[in-house]
């Protein structure tokens, strides 16, 4: 096969360019890294597009702090509108150049496991572009790094913040006004670690969320280590997923009065005598997978009038709440089933008056 001369620089004008190497293994050499690393390099340099759309790094433990940020710098001078790095290195995370949180053209950043988000008190963040971050599963030098970092997107629209096994932020605010869409996950993964820290640490740690245009959230977290949720209205929205296992979940509710579509677990029934309504209510997924879930039930059928669909679930995941003793977790961790949805209806004096066609029990 031939090809016109015309096409042999072609690849110097892609517009989103992904890179991976070491990912699957603890087998690369050092060797095979460097090579590696000349390649980027060469690629990055005699790559001529005006505008990189998208760069993306899927990189091992051989990955270092200044090849990664001269790779930042290049792809900042390309004006890079979209950057994604995925790190994997179970011992230690490396630091992103400075430069990254003052470039005002990015639209898109996403960070994934060994990265540590490290905002000094000197610098201040300008990513006055930025529309969507995830932050899953990266480390912060502070809890003011993460701050920082999010007091500096104005226009932010959507936020991902997966806290599973991180535990070097205690605390966290989340207050934009322009987002969106937000998700919150902390999910279980490593039982010794966990019970560690809980045994040999007290919390008393609080997410604050304050973002009054927000439309979608999705919060997750299945630990329970005494935490609390403070959350002001989110008159705008409209889908919400929450599954949380913390001591007080009546803020967060009071917050999701005037959702629409509504997928709920709560391992903490407070909300019922705090008699917290639905008046907007369409959609209802609700969890069966812990005791006094009718009343809860109950409740909701009682005080959302607009209601039309309901669906029963059966949770597939195990929750650990700081109220067990320590001991117990492993053991129903390995030997409690799924169980069939159990529970008995108690009085309804009204149902939400809708076509009985349109109701899914």
């Amino acid at each position: 096969m031939f090809l016109s001369k015309r096409w042999k620089f072609l690849w110097t004008m892609v517009p989103k360019l992904d890179f991976e190497h070491g990912t699957s293994c603890y087998d690369d050499t050092k060797e095979e890294y460097t090579r590696f690393c000349q390649y980027v390099d060469r690629f990055l340099v005699l790559h001529k597009s005006p505008v990189l759309e998208t760069l993306m790094f899927n990189i091992g433990f051989l990955s270092t702090t200044n090849d990664m940020s001269t790779w930042v710098r290049i792809a900042i001078a390309r004006r890079v509108r979209e950057l994604e790095i995925n790190r994997y290195d179970v011992d230690k995370s490396f630091e992103l150049p400075a430069c990254l949180y003052t470039f005002e053209n990015l639209v898109v950043l996403k960070l994934y496991k060994s990265i540590l988000v490290y905002v000094p008190d000197d610098l201040e963040v300008s990513l006055s572009s930025l529309k969507t971050l995830h932050l899953l599963c990266v480390e912060y030098e502070n809890e003011e790094s993460h701050r920082r970092l999010l007091r500096g997107c104005p226009v932010l629209e959507e936020l991902v913040v997966d806290q599973t096994d991180n535990w070097s932020v205690r605390s966290s605010s989340v207050v934009i006004p322009s987002l969106e869409r937000l998700s919150v996950l902390n999910q279980y993964r490593d039982y010794e670690a966990y019970t560690d820290k809980l045994e040999h640490e007290s919390y008393n740690d609080r997410v604050t969320i304050n973002v009054p245009s927000l439309k979608y959230l999705d919060y997750v977290d299945i630990v329970d280590y005494g935490h609390l949720c403070l959350s002001e209205d989110m008159p705008e929205l409209v889908e919400a997923h929450v599954k949380i296992v913390c001591k007080n979940p009546v803020k967060l509710m009071r917050s999701l009065t005037a959702v629409k579509r509504l997928s709920l677990c709560l391992f903490n029934h407070s909300m019922v005598q705090h008699r917290i309504g639905f008046d907007q209510l369409v959609h209802l997924e609700l969890c069966g997978c812990s005791q006094k879930w009718w009343d809860l039930l109950t409740w909701i059928l009682k005080s959302s009038p607009k209601l039309q669909v309901l669906k029963l679930n059966q949770c597939q995941e195990e929750c650990f709440c700081s109220a067990k003793p320590i001991e117990r977790w492993w053991e129903e961790l390995n030997t409690c089933p799924i169980k069939p949805i159990e529970g008995r209806w108690g009085q309804l004096s009204s149902v939400p008056e809708c076509d009985v066609s349109s109701q899914y029990f």
